[in-house]
């Protein structure tokens, strides 16, 4: 049994490199026999990236299976997997390549128990719109989230985003054979909606009221200042008019003993109100003087603003917005 195997799987790999040869693409040709060279000098690095290159610039059968042979010998059990799964899928109706697929089959089978196993695991809260989650830089479908994918050994680097969200990016390491390793994406972080302008503007801040409590006291305080100096205004034409009348009572060259007595009456009015009236200019001016002073200091304060920066030049940070 073990040499009719032995004889099988030679002839499938002779079989390989027949259909290979002739092939229409000479790119793909020379690459071909490059790696079948590159393996058996076991250089199975450069022997499998010359096998993906022929394959890129033609599609072959052969190359399939060497590729998937070449990855097997280099420790990538799941990509080895891959491909014999995919040289099994297009051999499987055609009677003339049953060799190839019963190869290719047997192959995928013993490949099979080996694999190792990679979940990423995306929950609920995390999943927000446009979340994009590659591996190794590559996007991976949403259908593969929370589920074991086989995976290569190794170590592969996992990174989600969003817009309008922090990205994220952590590193696993999986084993070669029979391990089985998880993922889990987090709740990704929103980005604050200010974004930092262009070097060589300026953002404004918003303008506080100009009527502070302290102002809104000024103008209280002055415009009692002005009633009272309306009333001394009064008081004081009231105090000449008062005065003319007593002169107009009792003139110098003709003042009867009557008419000084009502004129003595007339300028003690009018001194009297002259007084008050010399009180309320001085209570006004102190009140105007008040006011202008509690108006001053009762300025608004310099608005001062710490934004969030988030820009592709500057990254995150914050910046101190206002006037000094």
């Amino acid at each position: 049994m073990g040499k009719s195997w032995v004889g099988a799987a030679l002839a499938a790999v002779v079989g390989w490199s027949a259909l290979a040869y002739g092939q229409a693409s000479p790119q793909a040709e020379a690459l071909f026999r490059d790696g079948k060279q590159l393996m058996k000098q076991g250089k199975l690095a450069e022997a499998c990236a010359a096998f993906e290159g022929s394959e890129h610039a033609e599609h072959n059968i052969a190359t399939v299976l060497s590729l998937a042979d070449c990855r097997e010998k280099n420790g990538q059990y799941a990509s080895a997997w891959a491909l014999f799964l995919e040289a099994e899928s297009q051999t499987r109706t055609d009677p003339k390549q049953a060799m190839l697929n019963t190869t290719a089959k047997t192959r995928e089978l013993q490949l099979e128990p080996r694999m190792s196993y990679l979940t990423i695991n995306v929950p609920d809260e995390s999943r927000i719109p446009e979340l994009v989650v590659t591996r190794d830089g590559v996007p991976v479908d949403p259908a593969e989230w929370n589920r074991a994918i086989p995976a290569d050994g190794g170590t592969h680097e996992i990174a989600g985003k969003a817009p309008g969200h922090e990205p994220w990016s952590t590193k696993v390491t999986i084993g070669p054979e029979h391990d089985k390793q998880a993922v889990e994406v987090p709740k990704f972080k929103a980005l604050p909606q200010i974004v930092g302008k262009p070097l060589g503007t300026s953002a404004t801040p918003p303008q506080p009221s100009p009527f502070t409590t302290r102002r809104i006291v000024a103008l209280s305080v002055a415009g009692t200042g002005v009633l009272v100096a309306g009333a001394s205004i009064y008081l004081g034409l009231d105090a000449r008019s008062l005065h003319s009348d007593a002169l107009a009572t009792c003139p110098p060259a003709a003042c009867t003993p009557a008419g000084a007595v009502d004129a003595q009456s007339q300028n003690d009015r009018a001194r009297s109100r002259a007084l008050y009236a010399n009180i309320g200019f001085g209570v006004s001016a102190a009140a105007l003087a008040t006011g202008v002073v509690l108006w001053m200091l009762g300025a608004p304060e310099s608005p001062v603003a710490i934004t969030p920066m988030v820009g592709p030049e500057t990254g995150e940070g914050a910046a101190i917005v206002g006037r000094f």
